[in-house]
């Protein structure tokens, strides 16, 4: 059970307000407060009177929300039997990893693992955004399952120690790198790094708070294959960044016809958050140059590496 902490029950001016800016039609003050609260069940009415404000900020400040996910989001922790909305901080997290890729919208989903996830990080106080990707990543990549009596802490530290145990063997291991269109070069201003070994990738993912690591199985595709990057200014990383192999439409052009296209997939700053829309423009950009790049024959791969499978535009499969 979460604690309940104290808080102004009365105090819904937040609420007001924002209801209003989303459009709500409502009457007077009195008659707002009624009209608000018979937009929730009681029991979701009920969490969010129990919740301070800063709670539900990361929905309030987010565009893509409006009122109704705040009812939605009430409810959802109500059928969970929850009695206050947990922490800015998780409800944060729990949203920017809800976006699939920096293209989609984000989900209020109430998956069991989200939440299982979510009530166990609001064991203690002040939990820290490194904490939950740390424990988020550790849990990604072992597939574990997540069960309600587990402790916080004891997560923290086994979390922990499996990072030092894979930093370790991953420095002993000596792998084949995966190809790449491109080496290190410069891009507007940008250093990018091609991520082609799972010890690169580890490091990202370690420096960036990320589940990249977890991705690496995505790079040995011989179809759909995925490509990742490290974007830099002046030695700090910036962003990371994927670009994915698509395969052939039937509108695509020369090369891309029967090869696929290069394009960007996703971009993450540090802890998943987004990029500004100029760097993604940029990025896009670069996916374009390393389509371009990949239909060189200078640049393809020893003949003992495979390469993408030929398509025929007018066939639904792939052809050998």
């Amino acid at each position: 059970m979460c604690v309940i902490q104290q808080t102004e029950l009365s105090d819904l001016t937040w609420l007001i307000r924002y209801a209003t800016h989303c459009g709500v039609s409502l009457g007077g003050r009195d008659e707002t407060i009624q009209a608000l609260r018979l937009k929730f069940s009681k029991a979701a009415w009920r969490v969010l009177c129990r919740s301070r404000k800063d709670d539900f900020i990361p929905i309030l400040s987010n565009r893509q929300f409006s009122f109704k996910h705040l009812v939605e989001y009430c409810q959802i922790l109500a059928n969970k039997d929850w009695l206050q909305a947990p922490s800015r901080t998780i409800l944060a997290f729990a949203i920017t990893e809800s976006y699939f890729y920096f293209d989609r919208s984000p989900k209020l989903s109430d998956t069991k693992d989200r939440f299982t996830f979510m009530r166990l990080a609001q064991q203690v106080d002040g939990v820290t955004t490194k904490e939950l990707a740390l424990v988020r990543n550790w849990h990604a990549h072992l597939g574990m399952a997540l069960k309600p009596d587990m402790k916080w802490t004891r997560l923290v530290a086994r979390a922990k120690q499996w990072r030092h145990r894979e930093g370790v063997r991953l420095n002993h291991l000596v792998d084949d790198p995966w190809h790449f269109f491109c080496r290190p070069l410069s891009w507007r201003g940008y250093e990018i790094i091609p991520l082609d070994t799972p010890l690169s990738l580890f490091d990202e993912a370690v420096a960036m708070g990320s589940c990249l690591y977890a991705l690496k199985y995505l790079c040995c595709q011989d179809s759909q294959a995925s490509r990742f990057f490290s974007l830099r200014k002046q030695g700090k990383r910036i962003a990371t960044f994927e670009l994915t192999l698509e395969s052939p439409r039937r509108w695509f052009k020369g090369w891309d016809l029967s090869y696929g296209k290069w394009k960007l997939q996703d971009c993450r700053l540090a802890f998943n958050k987004f990029a500004s829309t100029a760097l993604i423009n940029d990025l896009i950009a670069f996916a374009s140059m390393y389509n371009t790049w990949s239909n060189r024959p200078a640049r393809q791969p020893q003949v003992s590496q495979k390469l993408p499978c030929r398509f025929d535009p007018f066939m639904q499969e792939e052809c050998v």
